[in-house]
């Protein structure tokens, strides 16, 4: 009999621990309203409101005012001490093109995209002109 109370207090533990650890990976999602069009991942996406969460591991879910999702893998976590930089998204502007390069839900630790092979051709040919890209950052509102 006593093995078996045991077997229960561990199984009820072993849940709870398994209901926080859900719960504490459930990330608040933020909005954004974006005044131009972007290209995350390999996705081209229109001006306008989106809804930005961390899904699982790595991977943000992007989804747009209309309902539309699209999954981007964020794989480099970089870090800020600058405590007022806030919640943001960070874009690379090459002339009207605008690449997401970082995504910030909190204003500690951010997560990175790696360039895609248009955004590596479109630095080329801008760098060969003597232009530079801009970092272009945008506040995000938390929900």
């Amino acid at each position: 009999m006593r093995k078996k109370v045991s077997s229960i207090a561990i199984l009820s533990l072993f849940f709870v621990l398994a209901i926080a650890g859900v719960q504490a990976q459930r990330s608040s999602s933020v909005e954004v309203n974006l005044p131009f069009d972007f290209i995350a991942g390999k996705a081209t996406l229109k001006a306008g409101r989106y809804s930005i969460r961390k899904f699982s591991g790595n991977v943000l879910s992007i989804r747009s005012e209309d309902g539309k999702r699209i999954m981007v893998d964020a794989p480099l976590t970089v870090g800020s001490r600058d405590s007022k930089a806030g919640a943001r998204l960070v874009f690379n502007q090459y002339g009207d093109l605008y690449f997401l390069s970082q995504v910030w839900l909190n204003p500690e630790t951010g997560q990175q995209l790696f360039p895609t092979k248009e955004e590596n051709k479109t630095r080329t040919a801008q760098l060969a002109k003597g232009i530079r890209p801009e970092r272009v950052e945008v506040t995000l509102n938390g929900n």
